[in-house]
Parts: C-alpha cells; structure tokens; sequence
C-alpha cells in the first residue's frame, strides 16, 4: 500500500472541550477575581516588592507592574494600567471582552474558538515572543 494520499492537516486549537463552560468565561472570572483581590486587598500598594526575579537580578521581570496594573485596573484609571504593565493591561482587556463575548453565545450552546494552522500558529507564537520582549525592554526602561 502506497503512502500517498492526503494528510489530516494538524491545527492549533483554543477551545473549551464540549460541555465545559467556555473558556472566555473561565479566564474572565480569573480575572476579574484576580482584579478584584489586588482592588479591595491594596496589594497594588505593599511596601515591600515581592517580584524575586526583580530581587535577584535588580531587573524587573516581564510580569513586573502587573500588580500594580490590576490595581489600576480596578480603579478604572485605564491609562494607569498601561503605563504599569502595558501587555498585563492589554491583555485583560482582551479576555474581558473574550469572556463577555462567550457569555452572550453561552445561552445558544456557542462560545469563541481560534484555530490556526500551523504556519500561522508559527507566527503567532513568534509574534507573541516579540510582544513579551518589547514589553520588556519597555518596563526596564520605565524603570519599573
């Protein structure tokens, strides 16, 4: 038997398994608990830094600020947000609207999914690589 013939392409996949709740909604709720913690705690406002990476190195990490973002966040000082940790801010305000999107698909049995093929989840991870390190090279030099 010959090998020819043709192959099941193999994608990237981002969706929940059927009859989970959809993962908008979980990353969603995450986060606004996550949000809502550093908010009503004022973890945002510790005298002490808890970044050991920042601790070790003198160098912030390229999560630093992100306390702090959330705590901006929950004051609704958007700008704020961005100025601390601009891919943190970003970010939760991409699975906030993820996950606000799978709420309103949710009742007919639907939610968001992204499939990508393999070339282009090669890019998209290069491009998400590219983003952390720019992301970097901004908090280092905003001296966060």
């Amino acid at each position: 038997m010959s090998d020819v013939g043709v192959q099941a392409s193999r994608t990237t996949r981002l969706t929940a398994p059927s009859g989970r709740a959809p993962l908008g909604l979980f990353f969603a709720g995450s986060g606004i608990v996550g949000v809502a913690l550093v908010g009503l705690l004022h973890l945002d406002r510790l005298p002490v830094g808890v970044c050991f990476f920042k601790i070790a190195t003198g160098c912030p990490c390229p999560t630093c600020g992100a306390t702090r973002a959330f705590g901006r966040l929950f004051a609704r000082d958007l700008l704020g947000a961005l100025a601390m940790n601009p891919l943190v801010a970003i970010g939760a305000l991409v699975i906030a609207l993820w996950g606000a999107a799978d709420l309103l698909l949710w009742p007919w049995g639907r939610a968001l999914s992204l499939e990508l093929s393999p070339g282009l989840a090669r890019v998209a991870r290069f491009g998400a690589v590219a983003l952390i390190l720019a992301n970097w090279a901004y908090l280092i030099a905003a001296g966060r």
